[in-house]
């Protein structure tokens, strides 16, 4: 009987932190872009890019990606001082301060980035100069993680050339 009772309170364990870390994964929010010049000014001192993800509130592939790709990225901790993630809803009802430090909609920083499409992910330096290709959409969720990378490489790569 007790090992019966062994088995079933460590059964439970393991279930109960399966789920404890599932919700702490889909709790862990992508930061959204609020103040892009004082991004700039750390993403400068740090001579790391900001990742911009543009996103839409009722987009499946957005949620993909989140879910699949850059909370993983929060999560694991190994991009803190490689990247700066902003997600930038457009359409939100928040409006942000752009590089220039002019408040703009995020619609409208999106726009100029030419980025309504998406999910858009978009790597920019301290000015909000596009350092590489915007990557568009998701099509395959277990390569993205490695073209994110390898942009985000290059990306790092221009800016510490500059």
């Amino acid at each position: 009987m007790r090992t019966i009772a062994r088995v079933v309170s460590w059964a439970t364990i393991v279930v109960l932190c399966v789920s404890l870390t599932a919700a702490a994964a889909d709790s862990t929010a992508v930061p959204v872009a609020r103040d892009m010049q004082a991004d700039g000014r750390v993403s400068r001192q740090q001579c790391i890019p900001i990742m911009l993800l543009v996103t839409r509130t009722d987009c499946g592939h957005c949620k993909l990606l989140k879910r699949a790709v850059v909370r993983p990225m929060i999560i694991s901790g190994e991009y803190v001082d490689r990247v700066l993630i902003r997600e930038v809803i457009v359409d939100g009802d928040s409006n942000l301060v752009d590089f220039n430090g002019t408040t703009v909609s995020p619609f409208a920083l999106a726009d100029r980035y030419d980025a309504l499409l998406t999910p858009t992910v978009l790597l920019v330096g301290h000015d909000g100069r596009v350092l590489v290709d915007k990557l568009i959409g998701i099509s395959n969720e277990d390569m993205y993680l490695w073209y994110l990378d390898n942009a985000l490489a290059a990306a790092t790569r221009i800016l510490r050339s500059d």
